[in-house]
């Protein structure tokens, strides 16, 4: 069985196909999807999607892009309401996510103010895990050095690197840090040109290797152009399959199971 461990099926172009999506995971294998907050808002919607559908899993957070556009005397607003959420849907959710840091879209010359905005909102949402004893789901993206520096400082245990598009020295840094380290790799692993992506996906530990989709977006290259969904998971995995030196079994197996130990399963 697959699990994928990251998707937003609550966006425009899933949201109204959620029986159809969820015939076609579990047709190719997917047990269960975790539905990722970025916002408020999309926090409801996932939490709303694993009410709704037993193989949805929620979790709740600020994306670093979304949180940058709040100003840092709403922060403790914002993070006060994802704890009321917690409280009362704590049944459905699995990890605070996703949060972290992304310096790709940072809007020119407000470069320092929105990357300490950031960090604020990190840290900040860091506590919340630790009051809940969740995992983090972390999003980082041009901002290795701070990504690595903040979760060393934050003490952070267990974590997800979602996403994974870093090298093996990057993995390396943060499983020195923690043994609870996970790190998920998405559709880009299977682009032709991203070798140090598949490079770290051959090297990493078994027992640290997750999948995901990232849906709607990130479509494998099997699939690439279409819009992405958690069956497309499959692909993925059997990407990782051909770069790794244990059985295909062997490695499904311990995938899955990362995947529920890392969320509390």
């Amino acid at each position: 069985m697959l699990f994928d461990t990251h998707t937003h099926a609550y966006f425009p172009e899933l949201a109204n196909r959620q029986d159809e999506l969820i015939a076609d995971m579990l047709h190719h294998g997917v047990r269960y999807a975790t539905q990722i907050g970025c916002d408020i808002l999309t926090s409801m919607q996932a939490i709303a999607l694993a009410k709704q559908y037993e193989p949805y899993f929620a979790t709740v957070g600020y994306h670093p892009t979304e949180g940058q556009i709040l100003t840092r005397s709403e922060i403790p607003e914002k993070v006060a309401k994802l704890d009321q959420l917690i409280t009362e849907y704590r049944q459905y959710i699995v990890a605070i996510g996703e949060i972290g840091f992304d310096y790709y879209h940072l809007e020119k010359g407000r470069e320092t103010e929105l990357k300490e905005t950031q960090r604020i909102l990190f840290f900040a949402m860091i506590e919340l895990a630790k009051k809940w004893d969740l995992p983090v789901v972390i999003h980082t993206r041009n901002a290795r050095e701070d990504t690595l520096r903040y979760i060393r400082e934050s003490g952070i245990q267990k974590y997800i690197i979602h996403c994974f598009s870093e090298d093996y020295i990057f993995a390396k840094a943060c499983m020195a840090q923690s043994d609870e380290a996970y790190f998920s790799f998405s559709g880009i692993v299977t682009y032709p040109k991203s070798l140090d992506i598949q490079d770290a996906a051959a090297s990493i530990p078994l027992n640290r290797l997750l999948v995901e989709t990232d849906a709607p977006f990130l479509s494998p290259q099997v699939v690439r152009g279409t819009t992405n969904s958690s069956a497309n998971v499959r692909h993925t995995l059997d990407v990782i399959k051909n770069l790794r030196s244990e059985s295909a079994e062997e490695i499904e197996k311990q995938v899955f199971e990362n995947s529920l130990r890392v969320y509390g399963i």
